[in-house]
Formats: structure tokens, sequence, C-alpha cells
């Protein structure tokens, strides 16, 4: 926790500081939040390319999880953990499956994560929802806990959507999923259910402020309306939605109605990257390419909703350097060629228009370093690469050979 804020003189500094860092040439700012993302799987990043949502579902992802086992997933946690790690990423809502391989790699790592695992009981190769319940009851405290999720609404029959409405009201926590991510799913959800995804939330009680939905591309202004009356907040994907040619979301409105609006890079499937820096650039330029107007979007607009937004999501303490705060803080190198000429008056747009992971020089998660000088300070990075080639070579092996 942050104890004190001020003046770097004697009298500001806490007694009890076990280390003491030489701030001047740096930028601190709040540690980022990746309010969507799916650690896995990373074997097919980089090989699934150039498809439409659907057919890149049908042909490559659902695949991969039907082959996926739960050490695969182990090595996906600890490749993707340490990537967001060294791209200032302290918090994770992570929607990917065997959720306690994800409660050991966050210990391990030292980030923050919030599992959603992919419930299912339309399919039998995701997470059933006993093995949900049994995993939010298990896991609720410590740097790594599980949420209730589930992938689509169509992916789950009545009993199982009741579960996982039950889960998130009893334990007073969140529950995330996707949604209005194409046409095609919204329509999805109509044959399936006869009714309209926020009817369908609305039914199974989840229509309320713990409900956390990615994407939102095709919502109605009606439903945009409905959102912000319920205080749904949303995960905002820039740059999976255009690489996807999903669409783009209509994050002005949503601001402008209240809407509580996070930044997620979603996976590295369907992104390649997990980099903050650059979501919150894509989300501020694509606004203005489709409208003409050069003035929505502004740095400061998604660097709030790149901290302290997401932090709102997931009911965190965090996202400002504020006494009583949780200590989860990046600092970025302010002499980096790319980060100047800097002045007082323009360090957030810097922040969101200049810089990139290669700038940063420290991240902090609970008061602890886990990365200096771009280096994990625990873990054997070239050992969490090499079993991540391992899983990956043996996963993709069938898959591809069949498309």
């Amino acid at each position: 926790m942050i104890v004190k804020v001020g003046d770097p003189d004697s009298e500001n500094r806490a007694s009890s500081a076990e280390m003491i860092i030489d701030g001047r040439e740096i930028i601190a700012i709040p540690g980022l939040v990746n309010l969507h993302s799916h650690a896995g799987p990373t074997a097919i990043r980089g090989l699934a390319e150039d498809l439409p949502l659907s057919m890149w579902l049908e042909k490559f992802v659902n695949p991969a999880h039907r082959a996926l086992k739960k050490e695969d997933a182990a090595a996906d946690y600890r490749l993707a953990y340490l990537e967001m790690l060294k791209s200032g990423i302290t918090h994770v809502l992570d929607m990917y499956r065997f959720p306690e391989a994800g409660v050991t790699a966050a210990a391990e790592l030292g980030i923050r994560s919030t599992i959603a695992p992919y419930t299912a009981d339309v399919y039998d190769y995701f997470e059933s929802p006993e093995d949900t319940y049994r995993n939010v009851r298990k896991f609720q405290s410590g740097l790594g806990r599980v949420w209730p999720g589930f992938e689509h609404i169509s992916y789950c029959t009545e009993s199982c959507l009741e579960m996982l409405s039950r889960l998130s009201l009893d334990y007073g926590i969140g529950l995330h999923t996707h949604e209005f991510e194409t046409i095609d799913f919204v329509e999805n959800d109509v044959k399936m259910y006869g009714k309209r995804p926020l009817q369908i939330f609305r039914q199974f009680n989840m229509l309320n402020d713990r409900l956390i939905l990615a994407h939102c591309v095709w919502p109605t202004p009606e439903e945009l309306r409905a959102m912000a009356d319920a205080g749904v907040s949303v995960a905002h994907n820039p740059t999976s939605n255009m690489k996807l040619a999903s669409g783009i979301a209509p994050v002005p409105e949503m601001l402008r109605l209240g809407i509580n609006v996070g930044l997620g890079t979603d996976g590295v499937k369907e992104n390649n990257r997990l980099d903050m820096f650059q979501e919150m650039k894509n989300a501020s330029l694509i606004q203005r390419a489709i409208t003409g107007k050069a003035s929505l979007m502004t740095a400061s607009e998604v660097f709030k909703m790149a901290t302290v937004n997401g932090n709102a999501a997931l009911r965190m303490k965090a996202g400002q350097i504020r006494e009583g705060y949780l200590a989860d803080l990046v600092l970025i190198d302010a002499m980096a060629p790319n980060m100047n000429p800097l002045y007082l008056d323009n360090v957030i747009s810097s922040v969101v228009y200049s810089a990139h992971p290669g700038n940063i020089m420290a991240v902090i998660v609970n008061g602890k370093i886990v990365v200096d000088k771009g280096k994990h300070v625990s873990v054997d990075e070239s050992e969490i690469i090499r079993r991540a080639r391992e899983t990956g070579t043996g996963l993709t092996k069938g898959i591809f050979e069949k498309n």
C-alpha cells in the first residue's frame, strides 16, 4: 500500500522503507490494468491469421482448446504474465482455462490476476459449471483469484447461466463475458434464446454493476443506455477488434453516457501483443480516424481507462498514486529519446502516444519490485520461453495438420 506521497525529502520518506529509488529522470505511473485478455492458447500466435472471427474460432481456436491440457495452460499463463509485467501491466482480467494453473503462475511471477474461466456446458472441452463453482469458492485471496466467466451466451444452457449469476451475487464479485463483438454472435444469442443479449442478462439477474462485458462493438443506442443505467463496465479492445475486422466500438458515446470503460489487449492469438501502451494509443486514434474529430479520446481519457477505470471494474483500490492505494506502479525512463523533449504539460500525452514497453525501468506490484531494468527479478525468462515453445509445438501439430 502507498503510505505517503510528497516531496522527496527526509521528512516525507517512510521510516520503514527497505529501499530508496532515485526518481530523478523517471516517470512514475500507476500500474496498467488489462481488463480483458486470454493467456492462451499462445501456441497459435502468428499462425491463425487473416481470418474473420467465426472462421478463426472454428478452424483454429476451438481445436486448440479441445487439445489443451493443464500443462499447456500453465506454460501459457507463465509466458503471458511475463510479457504483461514487462509491458507495465500489474493486473489482468484473464479469461482462460485451468484457472488453478493461472493462480499459481500469478503468485510465481507477482502479477495480480483475476481469472474468469471459459465456463460452458454446451461444449465439453471448456470448464464445467461445477469446476468454476469449486474454483471461485477456493480462490478469492492472494494475487490470483477466480471470478465466474463464460465465453459466449450460446455456449451455456440456462442452468449454467443461473449458476454463474448466483456465484457473482453470493460472493459479491464480478462476472465476465464477451458480448456484441460481432453481429453474428448477437444473432446467435437471439437464435438460441429468442432475445437480444441484454434481455438475456436481465433474465438471469446479470445486468448489474458486477457485469464486465468485453468488446461491445455492436450494441444499439437503447442497449447502451440500459448498460449505463445498470452500471455495466466495458472492456474495450481496439487492436483486436481492428485485426479481426469486428468493427469499432462506440466508446465516445459510452463515456458520454457514464459507462465505465477500461482497456484490454485481448489474447495473443488475436492481437499478437500484450501491450497496453499500444491499446491506449489505438483507442484514441481509431475514434479520430472514423469521425474526423481530433478532439475525441484525449490522452488523459484513455490513460484513465487503462488505470482508474480498469481498477473500478475489478473492485480494486488502485490506479492512482495516492496514500492508501495499492502500491502497483510502473517506472518509465524519462531520458529515452522517444520520450523527449519532456515537459510537465506533456507527461500524460508522452506516456500514451510515445511510450512503449522498452521504456519501462521497473514494475512494482503490491510494493515489491518484480521487473527491474527490463528483466524479471525472480524467474528464469529463458526457461519460461523454452517451455512455451515445447508445449506450443505439441499443441499445434495436430491442429495444422487438419487445416
